[in-house]
């Protein structure tokens, strides 16, 4: 009979439920070590993707869930160690941050936050931080998965459920509550080495929690550091381009060697506190802290692992460092009550975030060859709530409601510096140009699904969400650039978007769904055409054409449709899991660069409208299976069709063209066996992905060419003893050598990009009490 295991809100079995998809090579064994005993199977289980304690059986989306398990045995710390594996998702990386891309909804997967904004939504427990790497970065802070207990990445718009910013998907990482009934906690160590120009790369962390008052009170703490060699060499002192441009401009001083640029380290901790003073009411705080620093400018422009830069202005100069370097931080803190009248369960959570970046650059990196650098400077600041009402009925119905409300501050510097020492070849003076950025949104909306089983085996359920938004910008710049300008602007709107699922349940084993859903991404003021050049007869018209010139100040929201039709199969006696879906998604009002009419009808300046359309087309699967109790396959796969259904002549794309950021197809394989040495629990894996080509713009440029590479790595564990785990681990064992990304234009540089860190080999040893 098949086994039902309900958890809380913040806690998950590290076990794959039977409908939910695994990560790639994902493990569902229950010991530390993956025992061979008959109790690993397929198991259901209840997660809280769409904000409510279900049973996965009964939670008809696209979701895969990495599970506690999965980040320990497999050693995740960061998100390029899991998306870029998951069918329908990739993940791009560069100087200031990573994107998150899912079913090709993206038209710029660099500079995200500046420019139309992120596509996906994430979320850390209850708090939202798709925006908190600020404007001078990309999509959100990666928080780094330590006392985990999953990442649910949930495919296709989540409009409804997780409001702005959720186009393409949805990305929640759940950590680990405090335990109530026991004292425990774990010590992790690690060393690796990485081939080429790396080194050795470095892992502490540490996790204690202590019951205060037993099944009532207790507090969890987490600290840790990574520190990972640079894998990238500077050789400006001997690059001919970079010498003749010191020569030319009188910046020898900056033309100097660097070795282990791109190093990176990472410390954190958290902190939270889980108060139940009766079996009906509980409380939670949580405080988190993490600073990321990062050595250079982490790419190649002149070879494999090798790049030729100038150092940066001596102001533009970060922690001391000459060159390049790339710093983010966050700390946020969250507070949220539950109570379960037996009915319903009433949530209440309040979030606070503090976050940003800081990025010191050199134009160098890219054609034109200058000593120019430049600084980027964001700060982002937030505060969230959300009260949400959630049903739990025997019957036929069943319904959530909510309220949320949110504000955003970001404050933004952009800073050019020319820093050549010779007057008569001077391009710029040395304050070249400031551009400050200043944006902040206010936010309400309500949303809510009933839900309604009007027959045995068909469920039907209805979503919607209404927001209202106000959004002010304050753009101040300086400096031959930009040029002397201050400009406010502010704009307020309001919307809705909805959802429809209609789900299938024959027997215990199947799930069959149908889905149409909707997201949305907030739209904002913007400068748009002089009506003193562009409406000469002042009647409010562009003229040449019938677009009224106020329309051109304000970006709308832009908005995805989604068709989806799905099914999630248990078979061979729990032991196999297939899930699968299709779909299609429509995307309107895509901000694109637009033109008025030329003269003489009209001024032929550009602006930014919802000009542009898209669609995106796609299968995805994977499989989970325990071919015996000690071996286990894992497989999936996915294909993305995404292109422009209309044309973008500013762009240069035309309809056809594929949207940037998004292999055509991608691929996961994964293989674990478990057995006992000596009466210990010992397992190995191998896991691999495929990364189709993708190309960083819409003309497919080959200066933006990324992506086709196939990844290995290795995983193992032994139990030293009942407490002690040694682990030993390869990354990339076939030393692949590819790009990860490689930008948004031609660079100039015919070796621009990012390139997949070489093969590391490493251990770790867990101590657990």
């Amino acid at each position: 009979m098949k086994r039902h295991i309900t958890v809380s809100r913040d806690a998950l079995l590290s076990t794959v439920g039977a409908f939910v998809i695994a990560a790639p090579g994902s493990t569902v064994a229950q010991s530390n070590t993956g025992s061979s005993d008959s109790s690993r199977l397929m198991e259901e289980v209840v997660v809280t993707a769409t904000k409510r304690s279900e049973s996965v059986m009964e939670v008809p989306i696209s979701v895969t869930a990495i599970t506690a398990e999965d980040i320990d045995q497999r050693g995740f710390v960061s998100a390029q160690d899991y998306l870029r594996g998951i069918p329908g998702v990739n993940q791009t990386e560069d100087p200031v941050g990573s994107s998150i891309i899912i079913r090709g909804i993206e038209t710029s997967p660099s500079f995200q936050n500046f420019s139309s904004g992120t596509t996906v939504a994430t979320y850390f427990g209850e708090t939202p931080t798709t925006n908190s790497a600020g404007l001078a970065a990309n999509t959100n802070v990666d928080i780094k998965l330590v006392d985990i207990e999953r990442v649910e990445v949930l495919r296709g718009p989540q409009g409804t459920s997780f409001g702005n910013s959720s186009l393409g998907g949805a990305v929640r990482t759940i950590p680990v509550a405090p335990n109530l009934a026991e004292f425990e906690g774990k010590v992790s160590g690690g060393l690796s080495e990485t081939s080429g120009y790396g080194s050795s790369n470095y892992m502490l962390q540490g996790v204690i929690n202590v019951p205060l008052m037993k099944d009532k009170l207790a507090i969890r703490a987490t600290a840790y550091q990574f520190e990972d060699s640079g894998i990238y060499y500077n050789n400006a002192s001997t690059d001919p381009v970079i010498q003749a441009a010191a020569d030319e401009y009188g910046a020898e001083a900056y033309a100097n060697d660097e070795d282990d640029v791109g190093r990176s380290q990472f410390a954190g901790g958290r902190i939270s506190a889980l108060y139940q003073p009766t079996d009906t009411f509980t409380i939670s705080l949580m405080y988190l802290s993490q600073k990321t620093e990062v050595d250079g400018n982490a790419l190649a422009n002149n070879g494999t692992f090798t790049q030729a830069v100038f150092g940066v202005d001596p102001q533009h100069r970060i922690r001391g460092q000459t060159g390049a370097a790339s710093d983010m931080d966050i700390e946020l803190f969250n507070v949220t009550m539950e109570y379960d009248f037996g009915w319903a369960s009433l949530l209440a959570t309040y979030s606070d975030l503090e976050s940003g970046a800081l990025n010191s650059s050199s134009f160098s990196q890219s054609n034109p060859i200058w000593p120019l650098s430049y600084l980027q400077d964001g700060d982002h600041d937030e505060n969230s709530f959300e009260i949400r009402l959630t049903s739990q009925f025997d019957g036929s119905w069943n319904y959530l409601v909510g309220v949320y409300a949110e504000e955003l501050d970001d404050d933004s510097l952009f800073d050019y510096r020319w820093h050549g020492s010779d007057p008569d070849t001077a391009l710029f003076p040395p304050d070249t140009g400031v551009y400050e950025d200043d944006r902040n949104l206010e936010q309400k909306a309500a949303f809510g699904e009933v839900s309604w089983k009007f027959l045995e085996n068909f469920t039907f359920t209805g979503g919607a969400r209404f927001y209202d938004y106000t959004r002010k910008v304050t753009v101040e710049t300086s400096g031959v650039f930009f040029g002397d300008d201050l400009s406010n602007l502010e704009t307020n709107a309001s919307g809705d978007s909805f959802k429809a699922n209609l789900s299938y349940t024959p027997n215990e084993e199947t799930l069959l769904y149908a889905t149409w859903s909707e997201g949305f991404r907030l739209g904002k003021p913007q400068p748009g055409l002089p009506a003193g050049a562009c409406d000469t007869d002042n009647d409010g018209i562009v003229d040449g054409s019938n677009v009224p010139i106020e329309s051109t100040r304000a970006l709308e929201s832009d908005e995805v449709e989604n068709y989806e039709l799905g099914g999630k199969f248990t078979l061979l006696e729990d032991r196999l899991l297939v899930t699968a879906d299709i779909y299609r998604i429509n995307w309107d009002g895509v901000p694109f660069r637009t033109a008025a009419p030329d003269a003489p009808d009209g001024c032929g300046f550009t602006y930014n409208a919802n000009a542009g359309a898209a669609q995106s087309e796609g299968i995805e699967f994977q499989a989970n299976w325990y071919v015996t109790d000690a071996l286990r396959v894992d497989f999936g796969a996915s294909t993305i069709d995404a292109q422009l259904t209309e044309d973008a002549p500013l762009l240069d794309g035309r309809k056809g063209d594929r949207l940037p950021g998004s292999p055509e197809f991608n691929a996961n394989f994964g293989l674990q066996y478990s057995w006992a040495i000596a009466g210990r629990d010992t397992f190995v894996r191998a896991d691999s992905i495929y990364v189709g080509e993708f190309f960083g713009d819409l003309q497919e440029s080959e200066a933006t060419r990324a992506g086709d590479y196939i990844k290995i790595d290795l995983n193992g564990r032994v139990a030293v003893t009942d407490s002690l785990d040694l682990d030993l681990y390869v990354t990339n064992l076939t030393d692949e050598d590819a790009y990860t990304f490689r930008g948004t234009f031609d660079s100039g540089r015919p070796d621009f990009g990012f390139r997949m860190r070489p093969r590391t080999i490493g251990m770790r040893l867990n101590y657990s009490f």
